[in-house]
């Protein structure tokens, strides 16, 4: 590990915030798949008024908590927002509350040694896979668009998109670009990728991968599912809004 990254447990280099709501079903997985990671971190919980054990499990693994408590439903913007400004060190990690990083010491190793490498680099995605108790051929086949749509457009076109399981990104970037935006009820992952890519370059690490439940696909089939996705990112990219009012939520 770079000698830079090797700092007192007190002084986090990496801020891994995750929104939350009712999320009692993965949280408690991806949290204690963190558990492993020696790098100096923090963990944040930005959640969105849980009624389950999702903020007990947050507590018993020692995270930073912060709760919505406005009666209208939080975007994930704001949801995002809210954690970044709990925050304290130079690199912010925004993963969904069902996506584990394999190995995470050696992935996180390897994603702060491609931004040593270029100052230019301001965000970082990776290709997304199933977990393993959900993989199946039907899977695969359906994520590799979307996987390499990000790898294309990130990596040669320089045009900057990301899906929010995963992202990473150098904090200073992060307030350059204004954050996310809050008025988005969805696609504000894509839209904050594409304000970085004006003024840095973004990355999508092919070498690297995260999974996740995939539970909307599975809920409303794939292609329903990338339906959504594209008019959503569309509506986002032309228009400046989302095309939905609310993004509806699966558990």
């Amino acid at each position: 590990m770079p000698a830079e990254y090797s700092r007192a447990p007190s002084s986090p280099v990496i801020s891994i915030i995750i929104p939350t709501l009712r999320e009692e079903q993965f949280l408690e997985r991806t949290l204690a798949n963190l558990d492993s990671l020696q790098i100096p971190h923090e963990v944040i919980i930005t959640d969105g008024g849980s009624q389950d054990r999702t903020l007990d499990i947050a507590r018993a693994h020692n995270a930073k908590i912060t709760v919505w408590t406005e009666s209208r439903r939080q975007t994930f913007g704001e949801a995002k927002n809210a954690g970044a400004k709990l925050a304290t060190e130079a690199f912010l990690v925004f993963i969904d509350a069902d996506v584990l990083i394999p190995e995470p010491q050696k992935f996180f190793e390897e994603t702060l040694m491609a931004f040593e490498k270029n100052p230019k680099l301001v965000g970082i995605t990776v290709p997304l896979k199933p977990l393993p108790e959900n993989h199946s051929l039907v899977d695969a086949f359906m994520s590799a668009p979307l996987n390499w749509f990000y790898i294309v457009s990130n990596n040669m076109f320089h045009s900057g998109n990301s899906s929010g399981e995963f992202q990473m990104m150098r904090t200073d970037a992060f307030w350059k670009a204004g954050g996310f935006g809050e008025h988005l009820a969805a696609g504000e992952d894509n839209e904050m990728f594409r304000r970085l890519a004006t003024f840095g370059r973004t990355l999508s690490y092919y070498k690297l991968f995260v999974q996740h439940s995939l539970r909307r696909p599975h809920k409303l089939g794939w292609l329903r599912t990338y339906g959504i996705w594209i008019k959503n990112g569309l509506s986002v990219a032309f228009r400046g809004k989302a095309a939905y009012k609310e993004w509806s939520v699966v558990r």
